[in-house]
């Protein structure tokens, strides 16, 4: 078989979809795969011309099946999710583990046809000789294909932009109907994306801090239009504990004294300069004004990229008009923010140093997501953590109210060990607001209501793993306790930490009290722990810890809490703890998966809550389930 010749066309980015006469594809997010098929054999290049035939042995042989004698085809590798969205991060790690039976072929141009040249055929013109090429082959209408055809609109471009982004998909090809493929990156495609991510070379990379291992963050650069390699930002966030070792590995291999920039970027201390070669996939919200992305998150290594080939690309824009400005309250300092009707001062303030996130940009994460973060904590005495000037500065757990919290912000008195002590809660917005201006970064609500504080109506068992503990094993615990849990009639629901574990929550009709409830959650985990002592402990020591799972029961004691569902950590990254199906507990999850930047997508693709009936799920706690798990009627 000739090596192919044809290099792909390249899609321009574009902040709107343009309107006459164009067709519109769905974007998907995979790997660019020319196809060449010549009388059975089958070769599937990059878009840089690197052979990956061996990577796609799957797609290669169903390919080999296609009803012509020769033939390229143009389109996209990609992996599904079970919402049928293309994910990047699915497909890196089928990848890396040679697991790539599932992934798909999506088709969307024809180049060649039995020896013929159809490059200078309209766009509509292959598209229609493909789609009727996947009609002879069966495939058009095949949802479990492995190889499929690319579908398209002829108007309402803008409408399935909008659809598409509701879905939490990429965005949109736009490409003019009457157009004729061209290698290279050209005006007639053009891309408009949902959320910006972009290809950027490594030049350098941060020490870790903390338990974090690897590196801390990745100092990320692309080449201008004289070559020259400009600094763009850092990412520190997206990446899971395996990609930190991994990558911190190749970095090495990479390591130069001095660095690659043009201009040295700052605070640039401790910093260890590589050759810049390694090109990163990274979703981000914006630029800023120099051009240094805002809010970046790790997608992918890009090993089908050279790094020279790593250009800026910026989507032209008309500017807004500015907008009317409002007299400013007297008592307001020049720079302030409002949020739901609250005044954050400080708004720019950086709370998460590697993301650039703001203190304005953390209370818009809760009004953006409110629907989501309230109804967990509405109601519920809480305990805060609270880094007032950002995550690389002092931070603290509070139980009561500090002067910097807003009197508007509801209070509950609670009896304690020496009187009463007030605790704050939520019901609405911009009492959430109102703590975030106080410097709450972490919100830790009980599991009962202010209206019967003593009678708990969750059970949480937090599965924390020592060092060594794998993956698997955590999906393993965590599937045996709900299972556990189902045999005693109750209802496990799984969430992520965003730190390293899991959670599985229980609902709880309100009639037990703390003791009986932090009894019972003693029980069920011990019993497990006597049965694999070597890999469970419910012990808090650390030394007893190691390569186990801690189960912890604690945090069902009165008084105990544990962080809130889409409550963001204090930790580098920003990450979310998250509720999951339990079908998403699979070998690509992790616990610090999802973030302040990436939830958006997350949720946009949800057909419905994952903790859809929780509420119907509640059970009360009874004598007998205690009894089942080998308590006495004197011990609760």
């Amino acid at each position: 078989m000739e090596r192919l010749t044809i290099r792909p066309q390249l899609a321009t980015l574009d902040a709107e979809v343009p309107s006459g006469d164009w067709l519109y594809e769905i974007k998907f997010d995979g790997y660019r795969i020319l196809a060449q098929v010549d009388d059975g054999q089958v070769r599937l290049m990059t878009r840089n011309g690197k052979d990956w035939t061996h990577r796609f042995p799957e797609l290669a042989a169903a390919l080999a099946r296609l009803p012509v004698k020769q033939a390229v085809l143009d389109g996209e590798v990609v992996a599904l999710t079970a919402d049928g969205i293309s994910s990047f991060r699915e497909l890196q790690e089928a990848l890396s583990h040679g697991d790539t039976g599932d992934l798909i072929y999506q088709v969307f141009d024809l180049l060649q046809l039995d020896h013929r040249d159809l490059t200078d055929n309209t766009n509509v013109e292959r598209k229609e000789a493909l789609a009727a090429l996947f009609d002879r082959s069966g495939w058009k209408k095949d949802d479990e294909a492995l190889v499929r055809y690319t579908d398209h609109m002829r108007r309402q471009g803008p409408a399935l932009l909008d659809r598409l982004c509701d879905m939490g998909l990429e965005g949109v090809i736009c490409k003019r109907a009457d157009g004729r493929y061209r290698s290279g990156r050209s005006k007639a495609w053009r891309k408009v994306k949902c959320i910006q991510h972009e290809e950027f070379v490594v030049g350098g990379y941060s020490q870790p801090k903390g338990s974090r291992s690897g590196f801390g963050s990745l100092l990320l650069g692309a080449y201008d239009q004289q070559d020259r390699f400009q600094y763009a930002g850092r990412v520190g966030t997206g990446f899971s504990h395996t990609q930190l070792e991994d990558l911190h590995h190749a970095l090495e291999q990479l390591r130069t004294d001095t660095s690659p920039f043009a201009e040295r970027p700052p605070d640039a201390r401790g910093v260890r300069w590589v050759t810049p070669s390694m090109v990163v996939e990274v979703e981000f919200t914006e630029r800023t004004r120099d051009g240094v992305l805002r809010h970046p998150a790790f997608r992918g290594l890009r090993e089908d990229r050279d790094a020279t080939e790593i250009r800026w690309q910026r989507a032209e824009q008309t500017p807004a008009p500015p907008a009317p400005q409002r007299p400013r309250p007297a008592s307001v300092k020049r720079g302030d923010a409002y949020v739901a009707g609250v005044r954050i001062s400080h708004p720019d303030r950086v709370l998460y140093p590697e993301q650039g996130l703001t203190k304005v940009a953390l209370a818009r994460y809760y009004e953006r997501y409110q629907d989501w973060v309230l109804p967990p904590l509405i109601n519920r005495p809480l305990s805060l953590l609270r880094c007032p000037r950002g995550l690389d500065t002092e931070c603290f757990y509070q139980k009561h109210p500090h002067a910097a919290i807003s009197a508007d912000v509801p209070r509950v008195s609670i009896e304690e060990k020496k009187g009463h002590a007030d605790y704050v809660y939520v019901t609405k917005l911009s009492d959430l607001v109102a703590l975030v201006q106080a410097g709450v970064m972490e919100l830790h609500p009980w599991g009962s209501r202010v209206d019967k504080v003593e009678r708990p109506d969750s059970l949480i068992f937090d599965l924390d793993p020592g060092p060594d503990v794998p993956w698997d094993e955590m999906r393993r615990v965590a599937r045996w306790l709900r299972d556990d849990l189902e045999a005693l009639h109750l209802t496990g629901f799984l969430r992520t930490t965003g730190g390293k574990g899991l959670h599985v929550v229980v609902p709880l009709r309100r009639g037990a009290g703390w003791d009986r409830a932090k009894a019972f959650a003693r029980a069920v985990c011990e019993r497990m722990a006597d049965r694999e002592p070597d890999r469970l402990t419910t012990k808090a020591s650390k030394a007893l810890r190691q390569e186990r799972i801690f189960l912890d029961y604690l945090r069902n004691g009165r008084g105990a809490t544990a962080v809130a569902s889409y409550s963001v950590r204090a930790r580098p990254g920003a990450p979310v703890a998250v509720p999951l199906r339990w079908d998403e507990l699979t070998p690509a999850m992790r616990p610090d998966r999802y973030n302040v930047d990436n939830l958006g997508r997350r949720l946009a693709a949800l057909s419905e809550d994952p903790w859809a009936g929780f509420d119907d799920a509640r059970r009360p706690l009874t004598l007998a389930m205690t009894r089942a798990v080998g308590l006495k009627d004197k011990e609760v």
